[in-house]
């Protein structure tokens, strides 16, 4: 349970004019000298005395809730604005006068079973229907004092830095302990200070030290003596002087981005080395085409882009120049939360295809389609999916092959088909590459014994619309590898996904085998 301590407010506005006539006679005329306005409360606050006030926590439901033990009793006050209203007495209620009773803002605990909840109100006399103007506290009143037996810190940042804050989260046990807030205290206050929300705000640590580290404890309120303590660091704010990013992934290198990758975080180096990291200012030169924030930079579209960082403090700055170029897909497997090739989540007989993620590759499970088939398809889940035979006209898939895999168990055939639907940006339809099954234009055995199967767009036609043109891209919203009729077998058995990547030309792929893969390949086709 997260709990808190909020100041008890509840406010509304309603001004009620109310004409006042005063008369007055005289022997001289009987005219009425002066009509005088008077307006009713625009805001009512409930006070709650501060050794109760920190007692009250926030429940499920949103509600401030104070718990009172039976026979217990608090003297509750209030506040109303404007402080001169004219109509300034008010009205005490209680939504349930069993569990507890209000009376000029005496509230007393009755309850004798030792449950309940009743909301306490007090709005202004003559106004507490409907007004708007009231403020309320829920009461919960128990048998007896449940106390705490332990308490449990967390947060979601351990470090701070000077001047910043991080909110304190706590779970107390059991979980009907009466007193769900807590009592705060910090061992170095010259270090962190912790209010009595459980906000621990990092103080100048001065010196030459970059962090230091200060203990924040947590006390029930009930006089058990159970606390916990977290350990939180405060760092030292270092103000940039220089910064250099990191060209290796720059355009000027020659290097491009796929859009279906999602981003990069890059590298850099600031003078002084311990510079605080937050302090340097991010930006794009398009943020249609990428985002940056705190150097990780998101895609968002084709073309080329410049993110710069900026030290606030000396106006020094480094750029760098990224290239997201249309029609370039790379799926590597190397980011185990975002991968855009999956299976196709397809079952038969029982059976279900699957896959698993490994750093660098996937790995499938097939389906039983009948008693002597497989099946297990690869879909584009990340659409769309955007190719361009201009700028990439090569698909290669590098994948295991089952009819060599499972040669031995009598496996003899196999089908690869490209089912794919899509519009070029002129509005032309594209549907399957190729037309029909295994119409990949190359076949390289590497020495790994996978298959990397290549499908040449500038000279592979499609089912509907053609050879792909050269001068516009096409996106697909329906992508997807069907790797069908594994015959023949009685079980089901998995195969390896190792990347799927367009390419410029043939012989880039070839160079791809060697010098990124680091194998040697055979020309099957």
């Amino acid at each position: 349970m997260n709990t808190k301590i909020n100041k008890i407010f509840a406010a509304g506005l309603v001004v009620c004019g109310v004409a006042a006539a005063f008369t007055s006679c005289s022997k001289d005329d009987n005219r009425i000298p002066n009509v005088t306005d008077a307006y009713c409360p625009s805001a009512i606050e409930m006070q709650v005395p501060a050794d109760m006030q920190k007692l009250i926590y926030t429940d499920n439901t949103g509600a401030d809730v104070l718990p009172l033990v039976v026979g217990e009793s608090v003297q509750l006050d209030y506040t109303l604005e404007p402080e001169d209203a004219t109509f300034s007495s008010v009205v005490w209620s209680s939504s349930d006068e069993n569990v507890a009773t209000v009376a000029d803002g005496m509230v007393l605990a009755l309850s004798e079973k030792g449950l309940g909840y009743t909301m306490v109100t007090v709005a202004p006399t003559g106004m507490y229907a409907g007004s708007g103007v009231l403020s309320t506290l829920k009461v919960k009143v128990v048998s007896h004092l449940q106390l705490a037996s332990s308490i449990t810190l967390s947060a979601a940042e351990t470090e701070v830095y000077e001047g910043e804050q991080i909110a304190l989260d706590y779970e107390i046990e059991p979980e009907a302990t009466t007193y769900r807030t807590l009592e705060w205290s910090s061992s170095d206050q010259s270090v962190a200070t912790v209010d009595s929300k459980g906000v621990v705000t990092g103080v100048s640590t001065g010196g030459t030290a970059t962090t230091k580290q200060v203990t924040i404890t947590g006390k029930a309120m009930d006089g058990s003596g159970v606390s916990a303590s977290i350990v939180i660091t405060v760092k030292r704010l270092v103000q940039p002087q220089s910064i250099t990013l990191d060209q290796t992934y720059s355009m000027d290198n020659g290097y491009a981005f796929a859009l279906n990758e999602q981003g990069v975080n890059l590298s850099f180096s600031t003078v002084p080395a311990e510079s605080t990291k937050s302090l340097i200012e991010w930006s794009s030169s398009d943020e249609s085409i990428a985002t940056v924030e705190a150097g990780y930079v998101s895609f968002k579209g084709f073309g080329e882009v410049t993110i710069t960082a900026t030290c606030p403090e000396t106006g020094n700055q480094s750029s760098i120049k990224l290239n997201i170029p249309a029609g370039l897909l790379r799926e590597t497997f190397h980011n185990p939360n975002h991968y855009s090739i999956y299976n196709a989540a397809q079952s038969g007989n029982g059976t279900s295809s699957s896959h698993e993620w490994h750093d660098g590759y996937l790995t499938i499970t097939t389906y039983k389609v009948n008693a002597t088939t497989e099946r297990a398809d690869l879909k584009w889940w990340d659409t769309p999916a955007t190719l361009h035979a201009g700028n990439y006209p090569i698909i290669a898939i590098k994948i295991d092959d089952v009819k060599d895999l499972y040669k031995a168990d009598g496996v003899t055939a196999r089908n690869l088909n490209f089912d794919v639907v899509g519009k070029s940006e002129s509005g032309a339809d594209f549907k399957a590459l190729g037309n029909g099954n295994n119409k990949y234009t190359g076949d390289l055995k590497c020495s790994d014994g996978s298959h990397v199967f290549i499908y040449d767009l500038s000279t592979l036609s499609f089912g509907t619309g053609g050879v792909a043109p050269t001068n516009e891209s096409i996106s697909f919203n329906t992508f997807q590898l069907k790797y069908a009729d594994i015959k023949t077998i009685d079980h089901q058995i998995t195969y390896n996904l190792y990347w799927f990547q367009t390419f410029k030309s043939v012989d880039d792929v070839k160079k791809y085998v060697t010098d990124v893969d680091g194998l040697t390949y055979e020309v099957i086709k």
